[in-house]
C-alpha cells in the first residue's frame, strides 16, 4: 500500500506528517516534512476542548503481504498505537516553574553526573540518555505540583526553584500522563509525566515544536536509524542542550542539533 491509500491527498499528508514526527524522516523522499496540512492550526493556536484525545491512526494496519508497504510504513503503523496525534508544530516558546525547573535541573546534573549514576571511588558515573531524560522531566513535572524543583546535586531544594525546601514528587496525589501531551485537556498542572525507558519510545511522546521555539525541558530527538531514534537531549535553552555522549557515557552540554533528522517535542505543560 501507499500512505495515500483510500484517503484523500489531504488526510495523506497528514499521515505522513504523523509518521515522520513519530518514526523520523522517509527515506524515500528527499524533503523533510515540517509541518502538517496548512488547513489545521497550530498546537498553540488550538483551544485544548478542541484537541483529539486519541488518534485517528491508531488502528491502521498493514497487511502482512503488502509488498508496498516499506519498512518506515510499517514502523509508522506500528508506532501509531500509541503515538499522540500531532498538530502542526508549536511555534510560541514554553514558559513557568516545570521549565525553569527542567533547565536547572539538567544543567545540574550535567555538573554533578553521579548524581544520576555514582562512578567508583568518587569518579563520575556514566548513564544513558534515555534515563537522563526520564530524570529531569520527572523532576520538572513535579516541580509544576509542589512549587519545589528538587536540586539534583543535593537532591534537595537548596537553590531550587520557588521554594527553598524540596519535596518528592506526591505520585499518589497525581494523575499519571504517559508521554505527556502539553496541549491534551487531560494534561494538567497535576499531572505527573512518566516517560518510557527508551530512546525510541520516548520518540513518540510530546507535541512536534518548530525549531524556532525550541525551550528548555523540550526533547530533542536525533541520529534516526531504522526508522527510530538513537539519541536524545533535554534543551536548556533556545541553542543548547544536556545528552550524553555515546562513546563515554557521560553527561556533557552541547549544541543544539540541527538537520533534517531532529525532531523536537514538547512534554512539559507550562505556562504559555
Amino acid at each position: 500500500m501507499t500512505l495515500a491509500g483510500n484517503t484523500s491527498t489531504s488526510a495523506a499528508s497528514d499521515l505522513h506528517y504523523q509518521c515522520d514526527s513519530a518514526v523520523g524522516p522517509d527515506p524515500a523522499v528527499t524533503t523533510t516534512t515540517s509541518s502538517a496540512t496548512t488547513s489545521r492550526r497550530a498546537a498553540d493556536t488550538m483551544p485544548e476542548t478542541e484537541v483529539p484525545t486519541t488518534n485517528p491512526y491508531a488502528e491502521w494496519t498493514i497487511a502482512p503481504d503488502d509488498t508496498d508497504a516499506s519498512d518506515w510504513q510499517r514502523s509508522c503503523a506500528s508506532a501509531m498505537r500509541s503515538a499522540s496525534w500531532q498538530l502542526p508544530p508549536v511555534q510560541t516558546v514554553n514558559t513557568g516553574l516545570a521549565v525553569e525547573c527542567a533547565r536547572q535541573y539538567a544543567l545540574a546534573v550535567a555538573r554533578n553526573p553521579a548524581t544520576l549514576q555514582p562512578g567508583r571511588n568518587g569518579s563520575p558515573g556514566t548513564v544513558d540518555a534515555a534515563t537522563l531524560t526520564k530524570s529531569v522531566i520527572d523532576a520538572a513535572s513535579g516541580a509544576a505540583m509542589t512549587g519545589q524543583c528538587l536540586q539534583a546535586a543535593t537532591g534537595t531544594g537548596d537553590g531550587a526553584v520557588g521554594s527553598s525546601s524540596g519535596a518528592t514528587m506526591p505520585r499518589t496525589e497525581a494523575t499519571q500522563v504517559a508521554c505527556g501531551r502539553p496541549s491534551s485537556s487531560t494534561t494538567t498542572a497535576r499531572s505527573a509525566v512518566v516517560l518510557p525507558s527508551a530512546i525510541a519510545a520516548q520518540g513518540v511522546c510530546g507535541q512536534r515544536v518548530d525549531a524556532s521555539a525550541v525551550s528548555p525541558g523540550d526533547l530533542v530527538f536525533w541520529d534516526y536509524r531504522s526508522n527510530a531514534p538513537t539519541r536524545v537531549g533535554v534543551a536548556v535553552d533556545a541553542t543548547q542542550i544536556i545528552t550524553v555522549d555515546p562513546d563515554s557515557g557521560q553527561v556533557v552540554e552541547q549544541v543544539l542539533p540541527t538537520g533534517g533528522d531532529v525532531r523536537v517535542k514538547r512534554v512539559l505543560k507550562g505556562d504559555s
